[in-house]
């Protein structure tokens, strides 16, 4: 990853996550926060559109500029729950279940 300049406060599940590992670990609020970053983009892009009446190039490029977001928002999120910095109490079990 990169130099950690503070210990983390919480249980390292894995120090080094790969990036298919952080995947795997989103949980229903990693998506719901990429559901609402799109989401309010979409609106945002469509109202934006309005003055120069092209409302559906905005909007979809609004769109796919909010998933993309939503996903980083996501990734870090996770990434930062695997290595410890982030509360990660319901991502314990699982862990502790695949290193036995």
């Amino acid at each position: 990853m990169g130099i950690q300049f503070e210990e983390p406060k919480y249980p390292v599940l894995v120090k080094d996550p790969s990036v298919s590992t952080i995947y795997s670990n989103f949980n229903l609020t990693d998506y719901l926060r990429i559901t609402t970053f799109t989401s309010g983009s979409l609106v945002y892009g469509y109202l934006a559109g309005v003055s120069c009446n092209v409302r559906g190039p905005s909007m979809y490029t609004a769109g796919l500029l909010g998933l993309a977001g939503g996903v980083m928002y996501a990734y870090q999120n996770s990434a930062f729950r695997l290595m410890g910095h982030y509360p990660n109490q319901e991502d314990i079990p699982k862990y502790k279940k695949q290193k036995s």
